[in-house]
């Protein structure tokens, strides 16, 4: 435990400034079976679940709304991959049904503005997203891309200019291992904007697609999607082990953030 000799060796935390209401448990007592400290540690685990900022609730039938206009949009645009792919019509959209338990997601981003932009400070660092696809939707700039075969170094990141009129989509990391690697994730971050666009505020809207928890990472059969290879072993763990995987695997640094995908498509 940090003891006082450490505190003193730092400046005083601010005594304005809002705290959260925390509790505080004896290991001792707890150790020595006290019920009281026992029963503070459950009361502490087994809080009610949180709900969604007033904000967030006010505005619940605009949101489902705005779900269900952006996953008709996704319908279609993996329908057209389907196409593409020599897939029947409705595969890939089938695996993350709107109407089915998943993780899929709304996130509603805002980065303050800056007096002294630093336009070097990496916000968000370099990742690819790790569910089916992602559709943002930004005004003001700061999301960046490393264009493909290039070093991860700073000078070879390019901007993304946000266009009116038009939603950025990203393919996620389950779509390219569902077909075997055709597909392409980017790796992507989130910088400082770029000019004046620093000097206001940033808002973005990010809808992110996750697969249906009961879906499995098997890769999908026929059209141009490349076979296992000889000695290639088939990824069947349900999506949720994956996902969690792969991402305990990144931080570990076992597996480097990076893009992947673009396999030569399979002859039909």
């Amino acid at each position: 435990m940090p003891t006082p000799r450490y505190f003193a060796q730092a400046p005083a935390f601010p005594a304005e400034t809002p705290v959260a209401r925390l509790p505080t448990i004896s290991l001792q007592g707890l150790q020595s079976g006290s019920s009281t400290e026992g029963h503070k540690l459950f009361e502490a685990c087994n809080r009610p679940p949180r709900t969604n900022a007033g904000p967030i609730e006010s505005k619940r039938t605009q949101l489902q709304e705005f779900i269900r206009h952006c996953s008709a949009a996704l319908a279609v645009i993996l329908g057209a991959l389907d196409g593409q792919i020599g897939l029947e019509q409705g595969t890939l959209a089938a695996l993350s049904p709107l109407d089915d338990e998943s993780e899929t997601s709304v996130r509603l981003l805002c980065s303050p503005p800056q007096s002294a932009p630093e336009y070097d400070r990496i916000s968000l660092g370099g990742h690819t997203d790790i569910g089916t696809m992602t559709i943002l939707f930004h005004v003001v700039g700061g999301l960046q891309i490393l264009p493909d075969g290039k070093e991860n170094v700073m000078e070879n990141w390019e901007y993304v200019r946000p266009e009116p009129g038009c939603a950025l989509v990203n393919v996620g990391d389950t779509l390219v291992e569902w077909t075997g690697e055709l597909l392409r994730s980017s790796l992507h971050r989130v910088m400082t904007a770029p000019g004046d666009q620093a000097l206001v505020q940033r808002q973005s809207v990010a809808y992110l697609v996750r697969p249906a928890q009961k879906a499995s990472m098997r890769r999908i059969r026929g059209g141009k999607i490349p076979p296992l290879s000889e000695g290639e072993e088939e990824e069947i763990r349900p999506v949720n082990e994956w996902a969690g995987w792969r991402s305990r695997q990144i931080m570990l640094g076992h597996l480097k953030p990076q893009s992947r995908g673009g396999n030569v498509a399979v002859s039909e």
